[in-house]
């Protein structure tokens, strides 16, 4: 006759080793071969992310986890998604709607268009604008009521 200790043993470690199985099998990921020729460098904007740990990072390891993509490197701050990936695997638009589609469609996809700073500034501009003006600057003042004053007046 088996006892309940020697019953809760053996569930513990049977337990215990289907646990370790399962884990060891989520672990296994299938690898393929990436060729350097078919690599294409893609940015893009994104619209609709409203933080840096949950959307940007949702959209970068989403988009890793497809088969074919190198990297994956989304900007919150700059709204801007870079993604290397193999073209022979998957496509430009594959990775657009997988992007589209998460979250129930909250991230619109466009074309990124670098920043560049466009103003030319002369000397002479420089010299004319650092004429030394003077700016008054008011300031809503108030006062902060002295919390002794205002408990003695309570008593």
């Amino acid at each position: 006759m088996i006892t309940i200790k020697k019953t809760f043993t053996i569930l513990f470690i049977v337990a215990i080793i289907s646990a370790c199985e399962s884990s060891t099998e989520q672990n296994k990921t299938a690898s393929t071969e990436v060729l350097i020729e078919n690599v294409i460098v893609a940015d893009y904007a994104i619209e609709g992310m409203v933080c840096a740990m949950g959307c940007a990072a949702t959209i970068e390891k989403d988009v890793l986890g497809m088969t074919g993509i190198v990297v994956s490197e989304v900007d919150y701050e700059a709204g801007k998604a870079h993604f290397e990936f193999d073209e022979s695997i998957v496509s430009e638009k594959e990775i657009i709607s997988k992007i589209e589609s998460i979250a129930d469609g909250q991230y619109k996809v466009g074309e990124w268009v670098e920043q560049t700073n466009t103003t030319s500034v002369d000397a002479e501009d420089v010299a004319e604008n650092n004429e030394e003006t003077i700016t008054e600057v008011s300031l809503p003042s108030f006062e902060i009521p002295n919390l002794f004053t205002l408990l003695l007046d309570q008593i």
